[in-house]
């Protein structure tokens, strides 16, 4: 007899089964269901009773989180002796006390690594109880901590396989034969997975070989990009340079990333000739990359140089060839 398989949680959550890593805890899956104190608490039990995915309630004081009620809690609660008949048909608060139900809030922007961080460092009775995310605009929203202990995992496992990503990409860009789409939109691909952002583009030197090789992801200047006095600092340095809050400084000045571009991390790129441009990436949220992200997109970055070396023989070889057969 087959037993039947049961299906991870997860999939309810993301059900594609793919856990994306976002770059803040403001891009997760989360619920909005907030109550007053005084609404009953048989309502909040069919409401969750009917939401399975919804972590709890967040009770509201004047517009502001007061606490949380975690569902694991408060059915744990009913269940227990005179549960139903002490707490069912009186006003959420009654609750409230018994549980010693307190808020959590965290600012949307906080990365996944940090909240998880600061969450496991509450008191070991609210440990894992949802937590309150609060956003720019002043909205609240709950984030249960299964979700982010997920997404934390998923990034652990991302960060794990870079060593395997990396070989796979030094074995492609070993044959000059090469092709150039699929190297870059690996490179790129992989280096999303452990340096999350929301723009990613490769902005090239106009006086670049490889400017016959076009792809959404490259823009090629049509002017020196050290007109642009951030991309000049990241040419010059020949390192990544942060911009933790583009707002804060008046020297940007960037037509090729969104305009709602709130943090920027910009890496060299360099071939044998020097530096001919440079990695842009963006987040629209204020959430600075850590020096470890710079560390790790400076190795992309290396790999980047590499393609565009092969790309660069590719193209000579083309060329002598045409004119080769021009002359016969």
């Amino acid at each position: 007899m087959k037993v039947a398989q049961q299906i991870p949680h997860y999939f309810s959550i993301f059900p594609t089964g793919h856990i994306p890593v976002p770059v803040c805890i403001g891009e997760l899956p989360m619920s909005d269901y907030s109550i007053s104190e005084n609404v009953l608490t048989e309502e909040v039990a069919a409401y969750l009773d009917s939401n399975p995915l919804v972590p709890g309630a967040i009770i509201v004081r004047q517009g502001r989180a007061k606490s949380v009620i975690p569902r694991n809690k408060m059915f744990e609660r009913l269940g227990r002796r005179y549960g139903v008949e002490l707490f069912l048909r009186k006003q959420i608060r009654e609750m409230e006390s018994e549980l010693g139900a307190e808020a959590f809030i965290l600012k949307s922007h906080l990365s996944i690594n940090i909240a998880v961080k600061l969450a496991l460092s509450r008191a070991q009775t609210h440990i894992y109880d949802p937590i309150v995310v609060e956003f720019e605009n002043g909205s609240m929203q709950l984030l249960d901590m299964y979700v982010l202990l997920l997404s934390q995992s998923q990034l652990s496992n991302n960060l794990s396989g870079i060593v395997s990503s990396l070989n796979t990409i030094e074995m492609m860009l070993s044959n000059d034969r090469v092709n150039p789409t699929s190297a870059l939109e690996l490179i790129m691909e992989n280096m999303g997975k452990v340096v999350p952002s929301h723009h990613a583009c490769v902005i090239l030197q106009p006086r670049a070989k490889t400017f016959a090789f076009m792809h959404p992801l490259i823009i090629q200047k049509n002017e020196p990009m050290e007109r642009n006095s951030v991309y000049q600092s990241v040419l010059t340095m020949n390192q990544p340079i942060v911009l933790e809050d583009v707002k804060m400084v008046p020297a940007w000045i960037n037509h090729e990333t969104p305009l709602s571009t709130r943090s920027w991390l910009g890496v060299p790129i360099v071939d044998h000739t020097g530096p001919i441009g440079l990695i842009s990436l963006s987040r629209t949220t204020f959430s600075p990359f850590t020096n470890h992200e710079k560390e790790i997109s400076l190795v992309f970055s290396r790999y980047l140089g590499k393609l565009f070396e092969v790309i660069t023989r590719q193209l000579e070889k083309k060329q002598q060839f045409e004119k080769k057969y021009q002359m016969q």
